[in-house]
């Protein structure tokens, strides 16, 4: 109110006293709101701060309280202690006589209004400042990730810096900065932020991931391995990730182990540590002809023959030649077609040093590819055409990764640092060249296939470039056996990838390919071939589109069965059924070409061997024929089929005995099956199969069964009736589709 004079209340708490007072308001509020949230996590968060909270007023109190007692020893002693009520009655003898306030009273009740309202008005002014510097860290946060991506990471801790000096409560922005502090080598700094993440949030992974590879770059060994651990005890799904840490930490303390020891060696005077150490420098020695260079570098090679070996020549810095050795580093970066022949082997000689130090040695697989340009450097050399002296050069190139992708840790460094686009493409080519590399890029290709990653890599554009390749390599009447087995070997593997394998069986002219490779290959007898086309072609038919099998010629058809019949191997007999048995329930020309000429009981008479293992892959092409081909129905009827179905519901494999009941269903439709099996004991057995609930699908299969029996002959209905399974069938019904 204009004109009232303010008054000073005794006891009115001073400004600073208000201000913390409020602090600790919104920080209950903020803390009250926290435990009310849905958020699981977030929940525990302010769950652990109120704990820290209480235990801050508590302590508080008791130290008050203690203070209390130290200042009331003067007090006289009562019974029970010091009388706290005696009065100190010259406390007041220098206070004047308060004369009452001039202007209106303010009560209890106003200032109490008064007071709240300007708690309530503070508390609204810091959440909006509040968010107003979220949104500027978070502004901050962006910009400093753009800067870690493109490997600016003193500009990206620069930036991380500045948001947590506005926003001091983001896990996240503590996990950032331990990253960029990570890559700039302040592995203790970055110790500290993941302490402060895990504080703010104790399930945090990143936090937990950061602090392993600080510690694991600290070489505190056992630490990094507690630091991986923690995150399997809140998430079990990370089993697979904690595991490839803990290998990494095991392979860089037993590269550490072999430092040290190689170390020794060469202070102890091995003749052999010294050698290498001599050889490196002489090989840097400035200004040579490269003839001196590359006589020092197959020198080198020869003594690369353990690890004790190949980790001196990688803490002496062997492994950064192609980056530090000029005229090599200067011939990598040149035309490759203008260099002369010293130069090219001079490029040769290097990599089969580098072959000899990779080999079976994981740390330095890593550290070789991941040098700059070096990747890029190399698939130059696989794409370039050379003649003459140039093929040795790519032979040691092919050499070179080949040795590296043996490995797990090798064949992940191939695809993470190489450009999958620019690789396979340069390798399918040199398979089909009649040279002495062809086995090698072949065999190289196959085991990168292996890799989760470069299927994922090569997905989206694989039909356009990989794929066309592929089919003219298998077309190619020069490719021999042995490079088409690993071949078919690299597709089938790329096909383990859903979206691949939708592709490539989209492709006529890619099973046009294989088809006629393996019918080439059947009759020359190449049981290994073979058996690695039809793993490709079972690939290939297995969860595809319908529209992918429905229009394939009979000519596959008709080599699997000559493969069927024929003595190659059994795995090749057991997979060109399993090949039928994909094909026929989608492929009407398939189920005529076999209809005809009684092919069909070639299928049967494997169902008859007593290799049982022929059994559910015989049965899924005869239930396929038997459904859509009537003469398939007659002939298996007529000959004992019908019998041996009979028998195959008394097994143990669920899929046999759901295709035998579905397949017998097909057989009731010719005349006096339903009659002839009136004669047995089918429909107890059914009985049995529908009650167990356990396998759902038998107990369809066995319900339709049981339907055309009775439709067939009514003396299977009074069976029924006898065995009460009207009931039974009535609880199974729901099962059938």
């Amino acid at each position: 109110m204009a004109g009232v004079p303010k008054v000073n209340l005794p006891n009115m708490p001073s400004e600073s006293e208000i201000t913390s007072f409020l602090s600790k308001v919104d920080e209950i509020e903020t803390v009250i709101k926290g435990l009310n949230s849905e958020d699981d996590q977030k929940r525990e968060l302010y769950m652990s701060k109120a704990d820290e909270m209480i235990a801050k007023i508590s302590e508080k109190k008791k130290l008050e309280y203690e203070d209390n007692d130290e200042e009331d020893k003067t007090l006289p002693k009562t019974k029970t202690g010091f009388n706290k009520t005696s009065i100190n009655k010259d406390a007041y003898k220098n206070d004047k006589q308060m004369s009452p306030p001039s202007g209106p009273v303010l009560t209890e009740n106003m200032d109490q209004k008064a007071f709240m309202a300007a708690m309530e008005a503070d508390a609204k002014e810091r959440s909006e400042r509040k968010k107003e510097r979220e949104k500027i860290a978070n502004k901050l946060k962006d910009q400093g990730n753009t800067e870690f991506k493109q490997g600016n990471y003193k500009e990206a801790l620069r930036f991380y810096d500045e948001a947590i000096s506005e926003v001091r409560d983001s896990s996240v922005l503590y996990t950032n900065r331990a990253q960029a502090r990570i890559k700039l080598g302040m592995f203790t700094e970055a110790l500290k932020d993941c302490d402060l993440a895990l504080r703010l949030w104790p399930n945090c992974l990143k936090a937990y991931v950061h602090q392993g590879h600080a510690y694991l770059a600290l070489k505190d060994y056992d630490k990094a391995r507690e630091s991986y651990k923690q995150i399997l005890t809140f998430d079990k799904q990370k089993e697979t990730m904690v595991n490839e840490y803990l290998a990494n930490v095991n392979r860089t303390e037993e590269a550490s182990s072999h430092e040290a020891k190689a170390a020794k060696l060469f202070e102890e005077g091995n003749d052999t540590a010294k050698n290498i150490v001599d050889l490196l420098a002489s090989v840097n020695k400035k200004d040579q002809l490269p003839l001196y260079y590359s006589g020092g570098f197959r020198v080198i090679s020869h003594l690369l023959v353990d690890i004790d070996a190949q980790t001196l020549f990688r803490t002496h810095n062997g492994l950064q030649l192609p980056v530090e050795h000029p005229l090599l580093y200067r011939t990598l970066c040149s035309s490759l077609q203008s260099l002369s022949m010293a130069d090219r082997d001079l490029i040769t000689a290097a990599l089969e040093m580098l072959t000899a130090a990779c080999k079976n040695n994981e740390t330095n697989q890593q550290l070789l590819l991941n040098l700059p340009q070096f990747p890029d450097q190399i698939t130059a050399i696989l794409e370039v055409k050379f003649k003459g002296h140039g093929r040795l050069l790519k032979a040691s190139c092919l050499n070179l990764l080949h040795e590296i992708s043996l490995t797990g840790i090798g064949r992940a460094a191939i695809v993470g640092k190489f450009t999958a686009n620019r690789l396979v493409p340069a390798l399918l080519p040199l398979m089909m060249k009649t040279s002495s590399y062809e086995n090698i890029a072949a065999a190289l290709l196959n085991n990168i296939a292996l890799e989760k990653k470069l299927k994922a890599l090569l997905r989206d554009n694989i039909e356009n470039t990989i794929l066309p390749a592929f089919e003219n390599f298998l077309n190619n009447n020069s490719t021999t056996p042995s490079v088409a087995s690993l071949a078919a070997s690299t597709a089938t593997n790329l096909a383990g990838d859903t979206t691949i394998r939708k592709k490539m069986a989209s492709r006529p002219s890619l099973w046009q390919a294989v088809g006629n490779l393996l019918a080439a290959y059947t009759s020359s007898q190449f049981v290994t071939s073979v058996e690695y086309l039809l793993g490709l072609l079972l690939n290939l038919s297995t969860n595809v589109d319908s529209s992918s099998l429905t229009y394939l010629n009979t000519d596959l058809t008709a080599t699997c069965l000559t493969i069927i019949t024929s003595t190659l191997s059994p795995a090749s007999v057991m997979r060109s059924l399993a090949v039928l048995g994909n094909i026929l329930p989608h492929c009407e020309q398939a189920v005529n070409f076999l209809c005809q000429e009684n092919r069909t009981l070639v299928l049967l008479d494997c169902m008859k061997k007593p290799d049982r293992e022929y059994f559910s892959p015989a049965l899924k092409c005869i239930t396929a024929l038997t459904q859509k081909n009537e003469k398939a129905r007659e002939l298996i009827s007529e000959n004992k089929g019908t019998s041996l179905l009979l028998t195959l519901l008394s097994g143990e494999d669920e899929v046999v005995i759901g295709n035998a009941a579905l397949c017998l269903s097909h057989l009731c439709q010719v005349p006096k099956v339903c009659s002839k099996l009136t004669k047995t004991n089918i429909i107890q057995k059914l009985l049995v199969l529908a009650r167990d609930g356990r396998r759902p699908g038998v107990q369809a299969n066995c319900a339709i069964l049981v339907g055309k029996l009775v439709a067939g002959d009514s003396r299977h209905l009074e069976r029924l009736r006898e065995l009460h399974g009207i009931e039974i069938l009535h609880g199974c019904m729901k099962h059938v589709k």
